[in-house]
C-alpha cells in the first residue's frame, strides 16, 4: 500500500494518514468484540438458566417421588439435615431452625403428589407452548403452590411456638418463673471460667426460707407456694439485671453476682434479707412475714462450681445455727463470719 505524502512535510503527513487508519481499524475491532461479547453473554445466560432449571426440576422430582413412595425415608433425610444445622449452632433451642420431619411424615404423600403434579404441568407447558394450556391450568398450579406454602408456613410457625414453650420450660422454674438449677449450673461454670480468665470478682448467695415446713404443715401448700413466689419477687426486685436469680430446689434460692466482690455481695445479701422480712403477705385473713437466712461467698482462683456452692452452703448453715434471719459470709479458707 502506497501513501501520498507531502515532500515538504513528509513525516507529519505520513503520521496523520497512518494514525487515522489505525483508529478506524481499532474502532471496527472494538465494535466486533462488543457484538461478540454481547452475543456470548446472552447465550451463556440462557444456557445457564436452562441447565439450572433442569437441575432444580430434577431435584424437585426426586424429592416429590421420595415423599410419595416413602415419607419416612424423606423424614430421615430431613432429620439428618436438621441435626447438621444444630451442630453448627450454640443451642438446639434456637428458634430460627425448625424440624421438618413431622410435617413431611404427616403430609408426605400429599406433598409428593403436589410437587410431581406441578412439575408435570410446568413440563407440559414448556414442551407444548402457550397454545396448549389455558389460564385455568395456570391458576390451578399457582393455587396448589400457594396452598402448599401456606400449610408449610403454618406448620413452621406452630413448631416455632412449640420450641419457644419448650425452651421456657427447660430454662425456668414452673412455680416462681426463675432460672432453674440446670441453667444455673451452666451459668456458674461460665462465670467461673470468665473469672479465672479475666480476674473479675464473682460472688454467690444461697438463700433459705426460715421454717418453711411450718407454712406447709400449718396452713397448707397454697401458702407455701405464695411464700416461694414472694421471695422470688423480692430477690428479682433487689438484685441487678445482670445477676442470675435461680431456684436451687425446695425452699432454697441462689443469686449469682458477676463482677461483684465480697463486700458488695454482703450488702446485696443484707438488702435481700431486709426486703423479704419487711414484705408480709396475707392468707385467709392473717398476715405472714417469712424470713430468710443467707450465706455469702466469693469465688477463689481454684474454685469450681461444687466448691463455690459448698462454701456458700457452709455460710448458710452458720446463719441457721446463729438463730436464722441473718447473713453470714465465707471469704476464703477461714470460717464463716456474721455480717454486721
Amino acid at each position: 500500500m502506497t501513501y501520498s505524502c507531502d515532500t515538504r512535510q513528509p513525516l507529519r503527513g505520513c503520521y496523520h494518514t497512518t494514525n487515522s487508519l489505525h483508529i478506524d481499524a481499532f474502532a471496527q475491532q472494538s465494535r466486533r468484540g462488543a457484538i461478540l461479547r454481547e452475543g456470548f453473554t446472552v447465550q451463556s445466560w440462557i444456557e445457564f438458566l436452562q441447565v439450572t432449571f433442569a437441575i432444580l426440576f430434577g431435584l424437585s422430582a426426586c424429592v416429590g417421588l421420595l415423599a410419595l413412595l416413602s415419607p419416612t425415608a424423606l423424614a430421615k433425610v430431613a432429620s439428618y439435615g436438621n441435626r447438621s444445622i444444630y451442630r453448627g449452632t450454640e443451642t438446639q433451642f434456637d428458634g430460627r431452625w425448625v424440624d421438618v420431619d413431622e410435617f413431611v411424615v404427616s403430609h408426605g404423600r400429599l406433598f409428593g403428589g403436589c410437587v410431581l403434579g406441578i412439575i408435570g404441568y410446568l413440563t407440559f407447558i414448556s414442551y407444548y407452548g402457550p397454545e396448549e394450556y389455558t389460564k385455568s391450568s395456570l391458576l390451578m398450579v399457582v393455587t396448589v403452590a400457594m396452598g402448599m406454602g401456606g400449610v408449610a408456613l403454618w406448620h413452621i410457625r406452630r413448631q416455632s411456638q412449640t420450641i419457644a414453650v419448650c425452651r421456657a420450660e427447660a430454662h425456668t422454674d414452673a412455680l416462681t418463673g426463675l432460672t432453674n438449677r440446670r441453667v444455673l449450673e451452666t451459668e456458674i461454670s461460665r462465670r467461673l471460667a470468665q473469672q479465672q480468665r479475666q480476674g473479675t470478682p464473682l460472688s454467690l448467695l444461697i438463700i433459705d426460707i426460715d421454717k418453711f415446713k411450718s407454712f406447709n404443715d400449718c396452713f397448707g401448700h397454697v401458702l407455701g407456694d405464695k411464700v416461694l413466689k414472694r421471695v422470688a419477687e423480692m430477690l428479682l426486685e433487689v438484685t441487678r439485671r445482670m445477676d442470675t436469680v435461680a431456684r436451687l430446689g425446695g425452699d432454697e434460692f441462689v443469686v449469682l453476682l458477676p463482677d461483684c466482690p465480697l463486700d458488695a455481695a454482703t450488702e446485696t445479701a443484707e438488702r435481700c434479707r431486709s426486703a423479704i422480712a419487711e414484705s408480709p403477705l396475707s392468707h385467709e385473713g392473717r398476715e405472714h412475714a417469712p424470713t430468710v437466712s443467707i450465706g455469702v461467698c466469693e469465688a477463689q482462683s481454684d474454685d469450681d462450681s461444687i466448691s463455690l456452692i459448698k462454701r456458700a452452703d457452709s455460710a448458710l448453715y452458720a446463719a441457721k445455727d446463729a438463730g436464722r434471719n441473718c447473713c453470714f459470709r465465707h471469704g476464703g479458707p477461714e470460717r464463716a463470719t456474721p455480717v454486721s
